[in-house]
């Protein structure tokens, strides 16, 4: 302990700075190895808020805290963990499949480096996703994950619009300038409004769980300040995703259209109030003329080379390294730099892992969203056969927010988004929990039986 203080007080003669980050470092070490699941929802913040610099500093040190903890926690507690894996053995093989066929790439790619540079960083989310699915082994901490989901993007969301009154200008373009749009801590308006929909999908199932009525108070303001901010981000593809959630939800919850209707107008609500008050954001999402900031060239080139390449692909990340030599095969282009010269991705989940990985790649990656979307419904319907209407509406809106992700994939690369993969990882979950809420009730009904027959023949 003195030796502790010692070393806090020299850090803070040298840089304060330095001896905030050394504290914040030593309680999350503490968080993630006294207990991994606090260690998990403590850095999921960081997800949200990665570009700035407290935001990097904790996704980075947070994720080999976590890991580390995971580690030892498995070795303490080999049952569960194997017991969660054996459960859902298929789902890990295909994670499994997918990394090894991604790494196998490399025999055949123009530039292995670049196939190694992209590789290298597919583990993280991967360990993620594996994290969430053997650390979150009851109810509460399910619930506790998805919690920090919400307020994480919540707090994305504050951030964001705080921020934008400094740099909000009447004056900025609004195709190419950033000044009027909320970005916060995220980096990009496109990529948090992705995850602000998502998150407010979630929200929704979480206020079906809660039973205080100042808990649903709260749910409901998240929701208010989550739909306002992804209207302050000005992305088109927040509206074209917010549809396709909107669908999955008519047909998910088809049961309950009226509160699909009625839910759908208290998030329209804040937004329309926005862009009313906002104007250069609305002034953004009905202007036309920028095909998508080369967007459309870069997804011409993408299916070009995907019909050269159908079965294997280039090679991860080995889209940048020829899509230049497809320029002059796809006519006419509005951005020749982002096609010729500059090292532009996709910008389309799909097509980035078709050109890159073939169609086994792909197929292998949509296996796994399939799967893991599979799992939420199927958790929803063994969660009503019990009664829980609550966990089932909470398993509807995962299977929905996942959704919301998938069609905001066709205009980002969230192949190795962390959100996308936390959201995958519930789906396994709740299923789990379902399957062993399923034969308690089960249980219970078959000791009552015979009480029953017994006071009825009395």
């Amino acid at each position: 302990m003195i030796c502790s203080a010692v070393a806090l007080g020299t850090l803070v003669g040298l840089d304060e700075r330095i001896a905030v980050g050394a504290l914040g470092a030593v309680a999350l070490a503490a968080c993630c190895f006294l207990n991994p699941t606090v260690g998990l929802l403590c850095w999921i913040p960081a997800v949200f808020v990665s570009a700035s610099a407290a935001g990097g500093a904790l996704l980075r040190a947070g994720f080999v805290l976590s890991v580390a903890a995971w580690v030892l926690d498995a070795i303490r507690r080999r049952s569960i963990m194997d017991g969660r894996i054996r459960e859902f053995r298929r789902l890990v093989a295909l994670v499994l499949a997918m990394y090894l066929w991604f790494g196998a790439t490399m025999l055949w790619a123009a530039d292995p480096a670049a196939v190694l540079r992209e590789y290298r960083w597919w583990p993280i989310p991967l360990a993620v996703f594996g994290l969430a699915l053997t650390l979150i082994t009851s109810t509460r901490r399910l619930l506790l994950l998805a919690t920090t989901f919400v307020a994480s993007a919540t707090l994305a969301a504050v951030i964001g619009m705080i921020a934008l009154r400094s740099t909000a200008s009447a004056s900025a373009d609004p195709l190419t300038s950033m000044d009027n749009r909320v970005t916060g801590a995220a980096g990009d308006p496109n990529g948090l409004g992705a995850g602000l929909v998502a998150a407010a999908i979630l929200a929704f199932g979480l206020a079906c769980v809660a039973r205080r009525a100042w808990v649903r108070s709260t749910v409901a303001a998240a929701i208010l300040v989550l739909a306002t901010a992804a209207a302050g981000t000005a992305s088109r593809m927040v509206v074209i995703s917010a549809g396709i959630a909107f669908i999955a939800a008519l047909v998910i919850f088809r049961q309950v259209i009226g509160r699909v209707l009625a839910a759908s107008a208290c998030v329209a609500a804040p937004a329309a109030l926005w862009f009313y008050s906002f104007p250069p954001a609305w002034q953004r999402m009905v202007a036309s003329g920028d095909g998508g900031s080369g967007r459309e060239d870069l997804w011409r080139a993408a299916v070009q080379l995907t019909l050269e390449n159908p079965i294997v692909g280039l090679g991860l990340d080995n889209f940048q390294v020829h899509k230049a030599s497809v320029a002059l095969k796809i006519g006419e282009v509005q951005s020749a730099s982002a096609v010729a010269e500059r090292p532009y991705v996709a910008h389309n989940t799909y097509l980035q892992l078709w050109v890159d990985s073939g169609v086994i790649g792909l197929g292998l990656f949509l296996a796994i969203i399939v799967s893991c979307i599979w799992c939420s419904l199927r958790a929803a319907r063994l969660f009503a056969t019990v009664g829980r209407r609550d966990l089932a509406a909470l398993s509807r809106s995962v299977a929905v927010a996942v959704v919301s992700m998938l069609g905001s994939a066709a205009f980002l690369n969230l192949g190795r988004d962390f959100r996308l993969w936390i959201l995958l990882a519930i789906g396994p979950i709740l299923l789990s929990l379902a399957r062993l809420e399923t034969p308690r009730q089960s249980g219970e009904q078959a000791e009552m039986a015979p009480v029953t027959g017994s006071c009825a023949a009395s």
